[in-house]
């Protein structure tokens, strides 16, 4: 009975040596950070004229956009647009129509390296997007590229 009194009289305390280290370092630490947060953002003078791009107009590269679109009411259907410079033609959810429309575009001339950009909105889902890239495949096009989704 000496012994469970003995242990219940000893109290427990912690090493202080390591807490009081910590509270230094995070002392420190936080009065150095104000001081370098000024050094984020550092002025620079960059050269205009040097470099491989200088004094070139820069291009918005052409592309063939496929968009699928999802309506808010319903993210089990997809409504699919398929856009040329400034037309805009809609297939609804046929997917074939969109392989016609792409295979007819390669007959009009568009060379198989024409990129074609698939930018589903964000509830799109990814059979979807594989529908769509399946169907640029199929019409033989080679430089498929996807959009980040839209929110």
């Amino acid at each position: 009975m000496a012994k469970t009194q003995s242990r219940q009289q000893e109290k427990i305390q912690p090493p202080m040596t390591p807490m009081i280290d910590i509270v230094f370092q995070l002392l420190i630490f936080f009065l150095l950070i104000p001081s370098q947060a000024g050094e984020a953002y550092l002025t620079t003078n960059l050269p205009k004229t040097q470099g491989p791009l200088a004094g070139k107009k820069q291009t918005f590269v052409k592309h063939v956009e496929i968009e699928l679109r999802v309506p808010e009411e319903d993210n089990k259907d997809v409504d699919i647009v398929l856009k040329k410079m400034d037309k805009e033609v809609g297939f609804g959810r046929n997917f074939e129509g969109l392989l016609g429309a792409l295979q007819n575009l390669r007959a009009e001339g568009l060379p198989p390296d024409y990129p074609v950009r698939i930018s589903p909105w964000m509830a799109c889902r990814h059979k979807w997007v594989v529908r769509a890239f399946d169907m640029a495949v199929a019409a033989r096009f080679t430089k498929i590229h996807f959009a980040v989704p839209y929110i």
